[in-house]
């Protein structure tokens, strides 16, 4: 009878101890390792395959609301100002979305991340769908993978709770990690940063964030709350270069100046998210140079406006 005792003890405690660290897990922030140098890859080392290139695009009318009747023959695609044979013109129902969540829990959101949090909840219950998957990243000075790639609601609910505001802002450490972890996802890859923009401790540089996220063929948006409370001491202006990266492939910031707009600036993204258009191309050019090619989409329709992402690398072999 001791003997069983002392058994039932030992489970019991090495029990707590794996749902301690398995918690534990969770906060833990990823490996400065993943990160690359400032001086370490070069756009050479980041390429796309030239072969088959796919392009994500969104087209808008003049009061902003996406157009949604286009058909193949109202695109064209130059690729560095030569016009190339556009294969296929699909709709985003027809790729799976593969999503990163962005949260931005440095000090400077102290005081508005439960509305936040709350409004990216109801954004990931609106947007998801069954063969949809979904990641969430919390950051500050630091980048925490606080849910992988999941179709489950209540595991980035679980992720999205108990977060608290500190710290710096790795802005562009955190877009660039979770770009190199969408690589490894098919579908539509879209990255989505709550932030006001302001980067203030990152390893990365902008311009290798952008990079990456070429690389990665993803796209992305931001959700800016820029909103001053009655707590709130000093309120940065909007990063312009947030704005520029963001436009850079194929997506924009909303911006938000109240709470009570979070909800709206999410059901505007929602709105474009299922709106976009996916064309795909076989580019003219077979150089393996690793050389940047600029990728600009036309849409012969007046009063629209058109973004899709800015070009890509060419391979090297």
């Amino acid at each position: 009878m001791k003997r069983t005792w002392q058994a039932w003890w030992w489970s019991a405690v090495w029990l707590l101890v794996v749902s301690s660290l398995s918690v534990a897990a969770q906060v833990v922030p990823v490996p400065a390792d993943t990160l690359p140098g400032r001086t370490g890859e070069t756009a050479a080392d980041v390429v796309i395959r030239a072969d088959y290139v796919t392009v994500l695009t969104s087209v808008n009318s003049t009061t902003g609301l996406p157009v949604q009747n286009l058909s193949d023959t109202d695109f064209e695609i130059y690729e560095d100002g030569k016009l190339q044979i556009i294969s296929r013109v699909g709709r985003q129902e027809e790729q799976p979305l593969r999503l990163a969540l962005l949260l931005d829990i440095s000090a400077s959101v102290r005081n508005r991340l439960k509305f936040e949090q709350e409004a990216a909840l109801d954004f990931f219950r609106r947007v998801l769908r069954p063969q949809d998957r979904a990641a969430f990243y919390a950051f500050n000075h630091d980048v925490y993978l606080r849910q992988d790639m999941t179709s489950s609601l209540s595991a980035l609910e679980t992720a999205v709770r108990g977060l608290e505001a500190r710290g710096a802002t790795a802005l562009y450490d955190a877009i660039f990690i979770a770009a190199r972890r969408l690589e490894r996802e098919p579908g539509r890859r879209v990255i989505v940063v709550v932030s006001d923009g302001q980067n203030t401790v990152s390893r990365v540089t902008r311009e290798r964030a952008l990079e990456e996220v070429n690389r990665t063929d993803a796209i992305i948006f931001g959700i800016c709350p820029i909103i001053r409370t009655e707590y709130d001491d000093f309120l940065p202006p909007p990063d312009n270069d947030f704005d520029l990266l963001c436009r850079q492939t194929g997506g924009r910031v909303f911006m938000v100046t109240s709470l009570s707009e979070l909800t709206t600036g999410f059901a505007q993204l929602e709105a474009e998210l299922r709106a976009q258009y996916v064309l795909s191309y076989y580019s003219s050019n077979d150089a393996r140079d690793g050389r940047f090619r600029r990728i600009e989409v036309r849409v012969k329709r007046p009063g629209v406006t058109v973004r899709a992402r800015s070009g890509y690398y060419a391979p090297t072999q």
